[in-house]
């Protein structure tokens, strides 16, 4: 009876070592829960994750030559539609051509224009056409100025007009006409001033998508920080476009027409800015 008592007492004794040995479920739990939210949490979205791959070529589109042939065709409809001057041009120019070396696409013989308006406007054309107006000259600071001309750029490096220009119902109609332009363009360029024309009065290869414009705004930022200004210019030129459309809307033209929302745009170039100071 004594034996078989003891053996009792040693069999619970053991039974509250081993329970006191072993951690509580709530113990176990809590850390390992605490562990998955860690690695359950929301990283940062990457805005500009769908083009740091990106690269790019004239293959499937115009080809490089034909390319400045249409440009310096849209050109001379530019000019009709535009009153081109020579104010701010020098300073344009000397910005503007430290971003092109710096950009993806260095090669190319950029040429900048200064339009004659009270608009906050900049736009650009195949071939490395790249027009900014007055009004802007007059609300931007240098590095504020790198940056619109560092986004221009950017639609040109990622031929964002040529791929809107394929999608044109006459594309191959069109693509044929300028392969065939020479030195005396006889009616061939006439009827291709005609459509080139109306294509420049419609804005139809000045308009981009929202990822097109975010795609330059990634480049421009990119582009303008490699050309040695500082990047923060573009932060601060949305936030002048920002107060610019809050007070007179009027003023903005295809700048801003259908662009992401501006806080988004500053947003996302803090973002870069960051990403780029941690390398």
């Amino acid at each position: 009876m004594k034996r078989k008592l003891a053996t009792q007492i040693l069999l619970l004794a053991a039974i509250a070592l081993f329970t006191i040995a072993l951690p509580s479920r709530s113990a176990f739990s809590e850390p390992t829960a605490a562990r998955h939210s860690k690695l359950a949490a929301p990283q940062y979205d990457d805005p500009y994750s769908d083009f740091r791959n990106a690269r790019y070529t004239n293959s499937g589109l115009l080809s490089e030559r034909d390319e400045i042939k249409l440009g310096t065709q849209l050109h001379r409809e530019v000019t009709k539609k535009y009153n081109l001057t020579d104010v701010g041009l020098d300073r344009v120019e000397r910005l503007g051509q430290r971003c092109a070396r710096a950009s993806l696409r260095p090669n190319l013989l950029y040429k900048f224009h200064v339009v004659q308006s009270r608009e906050i406007n900049g736009f650009s054309l195949p071939g490395g056409h790249i027009y900014v107006t007055t009004g802007l000259l007059k609300i931007a600071n240098d590095n504020e100025l790198a940056s619109v001309l560092a986004h221009e750029i950017g639609h040109i490096v990622a031929r964002h007009s040529l791929k809107t220009l394929k999608t044109r119902q006459e594309y191959n109609e069109l693509a044929k006409s300028i392969g065939d332009l020479t030195g005396v363009a006889g009616d061939v360029g006439r009827d291709l001033g005609i459509a080139l024309g109306q294509m420049v009065g419609e804005g139809f290869l000045t308009i981009h998508s929202r990822d097109e414009e975010r795609e330059a705004d990634f480049l421009g930022v990119r582009g303008m920080a490699k050309a040695g200004f500082d990047p923060q210019g573009m932060v601060t030129m949305f936030q002048k476009l920002k107060h610019v459309e809050g007070q007179e809307p009027d003023l903005l033209g295809s700048l801003f027409s259908d662009h992401p929302d501006a806080q988004e745009r500053i947003d996302n170039t803090r973002y870069e800015i960051a990403r780029m100071r941690r390398r």
